[in-house]
């Protein structure tokens, strides 16, 4: 049987791989859309993509709550516990699907409100919104809940495979008809057709991998109890989540135009597409993580968090130095000059990406701790101020800097500050907080240290294009990973996550000196 640590290496290993397919087939169908329908069709696209990541707040959370619950019966094979709570879960995703449709189509009259007077000519509005609609609905039926085996049981590399599939063939098919058709309707209707056709691939394999587990039984009413808790918790993560990734955008519309929020967006694909990266490896150890606090000690659980903070972070300083050298001739290259921001806005386009990632490792230890509803108030408190300072920066700045801002402000001081404490508090009964705080500081200080020297030494060198994309690249790379080590090698887990990481790698007989 698999370990732990072999299901973590095959899940990391397929989410980088699924996510290098989107970042590609995203990359391939922006650049198609800008030369053949023009950049107001991008943020069209960006918008739709917002809207209805809103919308899908009536999930309320369900998938992880549901998850979470299956980690102990499927880790004591307890077959009738599965089947109940599967049974459970394909009626509550009946009803969200019911619900987002109703409340999709109610919301709809009010969508001229967030476009700025510069939809294309010919486009209507409610019939792309419907369409996207559709595919949004289509995410949870069709045998959707069948995917969450493949999550509880640390085989979250199947839900990969299925996803970089289907994504190719969609992104082929939705490329053809933008070059041979010029029609952004079937490029539309091309996506619900794929989801449906991708839960129905995971309903296939996980009948033949699952065969035990059929929708049948029913969940004591002391679970479906602690279930509520659960998602009650998780929809409020979820709402600060979702506000913080999709508000911006809505705002930016309805205030600048789409225009520039496509400008927008050409920077924020970047550094989503590499967070999207980072964000698959910490999901899939997360079942991992939740098996371990089932059955192993607090102590060998902060111990491991210790060292996936270090390895974390340090991926997330050399990526954001990485950023910082190599983020505008990228854009230039990619969309040209009109398409640009000045340095001052990238720099917080990189902020805005290593705080994102800041207390990463500690959501994803409240998540697999199930610690939804010990949360619930901070991101009550994150949603409100968010929105507040997301609608009055852009209107004193006037640009794309006031949302980001917001969104930094609330990262740092509530998400990260509050979202720690309530881990420290409820789990980590016995370690402090504040020790956890001074090293995710002093991981920041490394980390604009590193791109401060980097930014310098790039600019000595004129280059432009791909030559500037890999020489600075270069730069970045040996720069942040040599001072994030020799800034961090005192720590007394940094030989240990040393050793994780080539374990996890398939290096095993790496010693760690005493």
């Amino acid at each position: 049987m698999a370990t732990r640590t072999q299901h973590a290496k095959r899940n990391i290993i397929t989410s980088v791989i699924n996510k290098l397919v989107i970042m590609l087939a995203n990359f391939v169908m922006r650049t198609v859309l800008i030369r053949y329908l023009g950049e107001i069709y991008l943020g069209l696209d960006s918008l739709f993509v917002s809207i209805l990541q809103l919308l899908s707040l009536t999930e309320l959370g369900i998938s992880a709550a549901m998850v979470y619950s299956m980690y102990k019966p499927l880790a004591h094979n307890d077959t009738p516990a599965v089947c109940a709570l599967l049974k459970l879960y394909r009626t509550v995703y009946r009803c969200i699907a019911l619900a987002m449709t109703v409340i999709g189509l109610a919301i709809s009259p009010f969508l001229p409100l967030i476009v700025k007077e510069d939809l294309p000519d010919g486009m209507s509005l409610y019939i792309l919104f419907y369409i996207n609609l559709a595919n949004t609905v289509m995410s949870y039926i069709f045998f959707a809940y069948r995917s969450a085996l493949f999550t509880a049981d640390q085989r979250y590399s199947i839900n990969n495979n299925i996803y970089s599939i289907f994504k190719v063939g969609s992104t082929v098919a939705q490329v053809l008809v933008i070059i041979f058709f010029r029609s952004y309707y079937v490029y539309s209707i091309i996506l619900p057709l794929t989801t449906m056709a991708k839960n129905v691939a995971a309903y296939i394999i996980s009948n033949r991998m699952y065969p035990q587990y059929k929708c049948e039984g029913s969940v004591s009413k002391e679970e479906i109890n602690n279930i509520k808790k659960r998602v009650a918790g998780m929809f409020l993560n979820k709402l600060s989540f979702v506000f913080r990734n999709s508000l911006d955008s809505i705002v930016l519309s309805a205030f600048l135009g789409l225009t520039e929020l496509a400008k927008y967006n050409s920077y924020y694909y970047v550094i989503n597409a590499i967070s999207g990266i980072m964000i698959l490896v910490s999901n899939s150890v997360t079942a991992s993580v939740g098996n371990s606090i089932v059955v192993e000690t607090k102590e060998k659980n902060y111990d491991d968090l210790k060292k996936l903070q270090l390895l974390y972070m340090w991926l997330s300083s050399w990526l954001t130095v990485c950023l910082v050298a190599c983020l505008q001739p990228f854009i230039k290259l990619w969309v040209g000059q009109k398409m640009m921001f000045g340095d001052g806005i990238m720099f917080i386009f990189c902020i805005y990406f290593f705080t994102t990632h800041f207390s990463r490792m500690c959501y994803m230890y409240r998540q697999a701790a199930g610690l939804w509803w010990q949360d619930r108030f901070r991101p009550i408190a994150e949603t409100v101020t968010n929105f507040v300072l997301n609608i009055a920066l852009v209107k004193i700045l006037g640009n794309v800097t006031g949302v980001m801002f917001s969104t930094i402000f609330c990262i740092v001081f509530i998400e990260c500050t509050w979202g720690t404490r309530t881990l420290f508090k409820h789990y980590f009964t016995q370690e402090k907080q504040s020790k956890y705080m001074l090293k995710l500081l002093m991981y920041s200080v490394i980390t604009t240290a590193a791109g401060a020297i980097c930014y310098l030494i790039c600019g000595k060198i004129n280059l432009e294009g791909i030559p500037a994309i890999i020489v600075y690249g270069i730069i970045a790379s040996v720069v942040s990973n040599v001072i994030f080590a020799v800034g961090t090698s005192f720590l007394p887990e940094f030989r240990p996550s040393i050793a994780f990481a080539l374990k996890v790698v398939g290096i095993k007989k790496f010693q760690i000196k005493k």
